[in-house]
């Protein structure tokens, strides 16, 4: 897989941790993406997504999913513009009805929890080159 270089390639990252989202926009680096719009939960991505247009987005979906899925439901119906905007979410969570929710939902990979810097590196680059396709690796999901 070959990183993605074009330096006007826009992350935004939606985590209530602001030291996971100081980690993501350090692995980010690693595929020379530069700009990099951070949110504390899914009410500060929805305001900001106009001004901060991303390519792609990383979500954590913690315990309660309820906002997330909301803001992903309505990204996925255009409330935000490009309804096709890739999205990778992180979870502690990797059971079964988890995944397909999220699937259903319209996010597009999603990595367990505890991170691995390279998953998140390959994965958001395979996002970022090939759009909100079908991942070629998806999570194994817990029984």
């Amino acid at each position: 897989m070959g990183l993605v270089t074009e330096d006007r390639r826009r992350v935004m990252v939606v985590d209530a941790s602001q030291h996971i989202r100081r980690l993501l926009r350090t692995l980010l680096g690693a595929l020379e993406i530069h700009e990099v719009s951070e949110a504390r939960d899914s009410d500060q991505a929805s305001a900001q997504m106009a001004q901060a247009r991303p390519d792609l987005i990383i979500l954590d979906l913690p315990r309660d999913t309820t906002g997330p899925l909301l803001f992903v439901h309505r990204l996925r119906r255009g409330e935000f513009g490009a309804a096709r905007i890739p999205v990778l979410a992180l979870s502690a969570s990797t059971h079964h009805a988890v995944l397909e929710t999220a699937w259903e939902t319209g996010i597009d990979d999603v990595i367990a929890k505890p991170l691995s810097a390279i998953d998140i590196i390959q994965r958001a680059g395979w996002l970022l080159e090939n759009g909100a396709d079908t991942p070629p690796c998806p999570v194994k999901a817990a029984e």
